[in-house]
This record gives structure tokens, sequence and C-alpha cells, in this order.
């Protein structure tokens, strides 16, 4: 994973599915409650409910509504699309605000390969030189099969 990048995002709308999940409940295969979401992504199912998709059809996947640092927290996976009016029925959709982020990149898309690059990010977080992390709007941006951008909101 490369050094972080500081970045103004611009806000977003996203529709997808969402769940509420937390650190250790995601680190269990027997209750992790994000790859379903994934399956329902890999085969098609999603794409087919959402017909207005931007952002040229690039998987987004959102994480807010920190309760706290270790706490729970939603995670919306889909698409990005106009506004509210684009979320099909069943859907969720949510409006993601600009604002301040580092943004991480990792070379692949491999699940496991994300999971490692949320460990180096906690852990560059940790570090008293960082800035603060905002426990706010965090989201992945799946660019291709080779690369993942990661944005991480910042006081």
């Amino acid at each position: 994973m490369d050094k972080p990048i500081r970045t103004s995002e611009s806000g977003f709308f996203v529709a997808g599915y969402e769940v509420r999940t937390s650190l250790a409940l995601e680190q269990n295969p027997q209750t992790a409650r994000i790859p379903p979401l994934w399956s329902k992504i890999e085969s098609g199912e999603l794409e087919l409910q959402i017909p207005k998709r931007l952002a040229k059809g690039k998987p987004f996947v959102v994480y807010h509504s920190y309760e706290s640092e270790q706490g729970p927290f939603s995670v919306l996976l889909g698409y990005q699309v106009l506004g509210q009016d684009d979320v099909p029925p069943g859907l969720s959709g949510l409006n993601v605000p600009g604002g301040r982020y580092l943004m991480f990149t990792v070379l692949g898309s491999r699940p496991e390969l994300v999971r490692q690059a949320w460990q180096q990010i906690r852990a560059y977080f940790q570090q008293p030189s960082a800035p603060t992390r905002a426990y706010t709007f965090d989201y992945e941006v799946y660019e291709n099969t080779q690369r993942v951008s990661i944005f991480v909101a910042i006081k």
C-alpha cells in the first residue's frame, strides 16, 4: 500500500445493500455480514436493480454511522447514483458529504488484500504524527480488479 494522499472530495450518493456490523463480527467468518453483500454484487443482481449507475459502474463500499472507534458501524455496498430518486425500492440510499480525506491505494481487489490494507490504515492512525480520523464517512472505490482506492475521513 502506498503512502496516503491528502485530498478534498466532493459529495456523492450511493444506492445498494446496507448492514449494521462491527470489527468483531467481521473478523469471524461465521458472523461476518459484509461478504454476503459481495455475493450479490458478484452475481450481477445489484447491477440489474440499479440501471442508472454512475462512475462507470464501479462498486462503492461506504462505512458510516460509527458509534465509536471500536463500536458498531453501518456499511452500504452499492453503486453511485444521482440521488434519492434513483434508489430502487428495497435498497438503501446514502448521501456521502464532501470533505477532507486521506486516500490509500491498494494494488489488487481481493478481499484479503483490502482487509490487510484496513489493518495497516488503523495502525497508521495510531501513530502520533497521523491526522485525526473523523469516523464520519469512509469509503472504498473498486476502480478495477487491480486497484482499490480507500478514502478515510479526517478532521
